[in-house]
């Protein structure tokens, strides 16, 4: 694999976590500014439990590594579609869990007080979805690359 793919999986891993989605959503849903919403994202931040929650959130992305360095799927280019489904998978699915966990800090909404089991609970998901996505992407691009040689 190319840098590429191993970038955007680093880049995934720092970026999309729940500290990134909580100031996303003091300034889109709650309408801080950049700066403020940052000072509210972190102001119970602590460096523990940050690395806590990066320990559960790294799995999915270290079984993606696992899979791209010791399968076949990098020397092709149906594999890496796969490979590129997953990596989004996991990232989006991340996105999507911490955002749902955490919308209801920014609205009227009732927090339910077991939320906090989804930083353990999104990761698990994001394997299995990975895997789903990217049995998906193996077959999608086959079967169009058996039907376009066809063509």
């Amino acid at each position: 694999m190319r840098w590429l793919f191993w970038t955007l999986l680093l880049l995934s891993f720092l970026f999309i976590n729940e500290t990134t989605v909580n100031w996303l959503l003091a300034v889109i849903v709650c309408g801080y500014g950049p700066q403020s919403g940052f000072e509210r994202a972190t102001q119970y931040f602590t460096l523990d439990s940050f690395l806590f929650s990066a320990s559960f959130r790294i799995i999915p992305y270290i079984v993606l590594s696992a899979v791209a360095l010791f399968s076949s799927l990098k020397n092709s280019a149906i594999g890496k579609i796969a490979l590129y489904s997953s990596l989004a998978t996991i990232s989006i699915f991340h996105f999507w869990g911490y955002w749902g966990m955490q919308h209801s800090l920014f609205t009227p909404e009732h927090t339910s007080s077991t939320s906090a089991l989804a930083i353990i609970f999104i990761p698990i998901h994001a394997i299995w979805l990975s895997a789903v996505t990217g049995t998906l992407g193996y077959g999608l691009a086959k079967v169009t690359r058996l039907v376009l040689n066809r063509a």
